[in-house]
């Protein structure tokens, strides 16, 4: 079922267009992110959606109720919308029981269903607190509890995590991710972090110059980009020339890694044979000089010309044998001993992998 439709959307500031034709459809109770870079136009929407901005053109609809277009406008406190800025945007001299129901009835504001809100985001007798008593994660929450109080048809979270720091931040996501599909309630997430959209929605649109050029599930997002700028947005990418080999007959392209196999049915076998090819840093993989003593096929030499430590895992770039200074190639490791600039190592390369006609 169809929650909020947008349909060939239009804003403009002046001679600068921002949405430019912009078409999406969300399903009830699912938990949208709308990714992109800065300056994207992602924000411009959610305040369209919520209905602070005015489109150029266009029609958004939310349920079977058209709440903008020609000659229809719907004002943000009729709605039903709840709305969560990056800042929490809290009144100061208010308590947070008093923040939670500022959007109710009077006769709602000391009943239930503030108590009821404050122990569903974890806030369980903090009612009497104010804002400036609280940490910035438990603010957001507030933020949430007043969003979700006036049992709105979808939820708008414009980059809520921005100020927490990393720490924070992942775990108030979990909780607002979980908070949302337990209300049932349809949630859009605005951000240009490629992580947090990829761990918290069932699917994402990325906005870019006005449209959106893919909505998808993370998953199919993060493995077959719609092009090679999408791919490296989204996650690190070694994109590689590379030519078709009989895609028809083998499904395999020749790359400076060696033979690959493609993604079934990732691209036409019609046009040119040079493609770009997408290969993720976790498809390759550095091995012992006994497992490639065999002459094993995907395997090629390279050198270690760099080397980053995240803890969890570590990137190694590594320039393949006979390429040129400047080309080398991501490898995600998890665990082992550091490798030294200069070092010379055996690269296993997996696929299947995605590629685009050049």
């Amino acid at each position: 079922m169809r929650q909020l439709a947008v349909t060939d959307l239009h804003k403009a500031f002046g001679r600068h267009p921002v949405l430019t034709g912009l078409n999406l459809e969300v399903s009830a109770g699912s938990f949208t992110a709308i990714l992109g870079p800065s300056g994207s136009g992602k924000t411009t929407l959610l305040r369209l959606l919520a209905g602070f901005e005015r489109p150029d053109a266009g029609t958004i609809t939310i349920g079977e109720r058209v709440v903008d277009g020609p000659g229809s406008h719907v004002p943000p406190e009729r709605r039903k919308i709840g709305y969560v800025p990056q800042e929490g945007a809290l009144f100061p001299h208010l308590t947070v029981q008093k923040n939670v129901g500022f959007g109710l009835p009077a006769r709602e504001r000391r009943g239930m269903r503030t108590a009821e809100l404050l122990d569903a985001v974890g806030l369980s007798g903090m009612g009497s607190r104010y804002p400036h008593q609280l940490s910035g994660g438990q603010q957001q929450r507030v933020a949430l509890a007043r969003a979700l109080a006036i049992r709105p048809e979808v939820v708008l979270l414009d980059e809520p995590f921005t100020s927490l720091d990393a720490h924070m931040r992942a775990s108030v996501r979990a909780d607002v991710h979980r908070i949302c599909r337990a209300a049932g309630t349809t949630a859009v997430l605005v951000t240009h972090d490629q992580d947090e959209a990829l761990s918290m929605a069932d699917r994402i649109a990325v906005l870019r110059d006005g449209r959106i050029v893919q909505y998808t599930a993370p998953q199919s997002l993060y493995s077959r980009p719609a092009d090679p700028a999408l791919a490296r947005f989204v996650g690190d990418a070694n994109l590689l020339d590379g030519e078709l080999c009989d895609p028809a007959a083998t499904g395999m392209v020749a790359t400076a890694l060696g033979l690959l196999p493609l993604e079934p049915d990732s691209m036409s076998a019609e046009g040119s044979s040079e493609v770009t090819v997408l290969i993720r840093p976790e498809q390759l993989e550095v091995v012992s000089d006994v497992a490639a003593a065999g002459g094993e096929p995907g395997i090629f030499g390279g050198l270690v010309v760099g080397y980053e430590y995240y803890g969890h895992d570590a990137v190694v770039r590594v320039r393949p044998d006979g390429a040129a200074e400047g080309h080398e190639v991501m490898v995600r490791t998890v665990g082992g001993a550091r490798l030294a600039i200069g070092t010379s190592v055996k690269i296993r390369a997996r696929g299947p992998v995605v590629a685009w006609t050049r």
